[in-house]
């Protein structure tokens, strides 16, 4: 009887050694529309055909397979039954997430802001992501105060929105730096490469692995980073060819190393962040203008109607140049500008001293080379 006992027993035993290890995603969808719809599993890479596909059954999929090595892969639906949108820094596109795929048995729910968990890679990220959530909540009553008609409200509430935004950044540093190896790390440094000032870029860049270099996007952001050491700190001035408003043509190099601290602002009229900062700048221009400051504006419009308003509108009595190009300007590719407003301080002989202030780091700026 004994013997007989055994004999079960060995076969489960010899049955489940032979079992291949796999993984498994079971999933959600909150939206009843999309109930007999497909999603799709991708790789990371936009444009890439998809790996496997799973129905939608009673707001409910599931997938199965094997994964022999850890790789960043995304769950979405076809853009014909979900519309694209942007994503905010950390988030993926409504109804659709990325995720790390290993053996794991791991849980997503896809909704407008979607979640997934089942193994450390992701669930480090999802808690990561409910803090960002949280204030990114507490940001936008501040951003709605921004819209006060109290100027004192409205910069206080400027001042509140900025310091959670900059608090969100130092999360994420922090994230990407404790967790280098994480795949996902490489995600979030490329979805906030438009938000992290170059100092925290590089700073990330400087622990890089090849695992991390290896996620799409990244090798851009670094090769970028490895370019801007020719315009860094320390350097001379590079040179822009443009023209004024009125069509005349222009250089940098006509207000830039002539015995002034020279400002270079990056802006647009059509960029709300940049319209925020120059009234900050109107007032600094009253202020040191007359103590050897000037600044020139380099604007990425590509409509003269639009531009002209601009300056206007806001007040801009300082010298401007721009071929009107908008982000295909020859002027985003010699200073490697991926994001506006984005200042480069020159001293008098033409050095850049700082790059990418704003705000009330400018007036510290200027007090520190000009007040004396």
């Amino acid at each position: 009887m004994r013997q007989l006992m055994m004999i079960p027993a060995a076969a489960l035993l010899l049955a489940a050694c032979s079992e291949k290890p796999g993984f498994q995603i079971t999933g959600k969808v909150n939206n009843p529309n999309l109930d007999g719809k497909y999603v799709y599993l991708c790789a990371a890479e936009e444009g890439t055909p998809a790996l496997d596909s799973a129905k939608v059954e009673n707001g409910s999929f599931l997938f199965k397979g094997v994964q022999n090595q850890l790789a960043l892969r995304k769950l979405k639906f076809s853009d014909a039954d979900v519309k694209p949108a942007r994503a905010a820094g950390a988030e993926d596109a409504p109804f659709s997430v990325t995720l790390a795929l290993d053996n794991s048995r791991l849980n997503v729910t896809l909704d407008t802001l979607s979640d997934v968990g089942g193994s450390q890679p992701n669930d480090a990220v999802q808690a990561l992501k409910s803090e960002l959530r949280a204030l990114r909540g507490k940001q936008k009553v501040y951003v709605a105060e921004m819209k006060s008609e109290d100027a004192e409200v409205s910069r206080e509430a400027e001042k509140k929105a900025d310091a959670i935004g900059n608090e969100i950044e130092s999360k994420v540093v922090a994230f990407i730096k404790a967790n280098i190896d994480n795949p996902l790390s490489g995600k979030l440094f490329s979805d906030f490469r438009y938000y992290l000032s170059e100092d925290e870029q590089y700073e990330i860049a400087d622990v890089a692995t090849d695992s991390f270099k290896a996620v799409p996007g990244v090798a851009a952001i670094l090769d970028r980073l490895e370019k801007l050491k020719s315009v860094a700190v320390g350097q001379k001035f590079a040179d822009l060819e443009l023209t004024d408003v009125k069509g005349k043509p222009g250089k940098l190099s006509d207000y830039a190393g002539k015995g002034k601290v020279v400002l270079v602002d990056f802006w647009a009229s059509w960029c709300p962040p940049c319209r925020r900062e120059m009234p900050t700048l109107v007032e600094l221009y009253k202020q040191y203008k007359g103590k050897g400051f000037e600044i020139v504006g380099v604007s990425l419009d590509s409509k003269q109607e639009a531009w002209e308003k601009g300056i206007k509108d806001l007040g801009i009595t300082w010298p401007q140049l721009s071929d009107l190009k908008g982000w295909k300007s020859v002027a985003t590719s010699v200073y490697y500008v991926n994001s506006i407003p984005h200042t480069i301080l020159l001293d008098k002989d033409g050095t850049i001293v700082a790059r990418n202030l704003h705000g009330d780091e400018i007036g510290a700026k200027l007090s520190e080379l000009l007040d004396k």
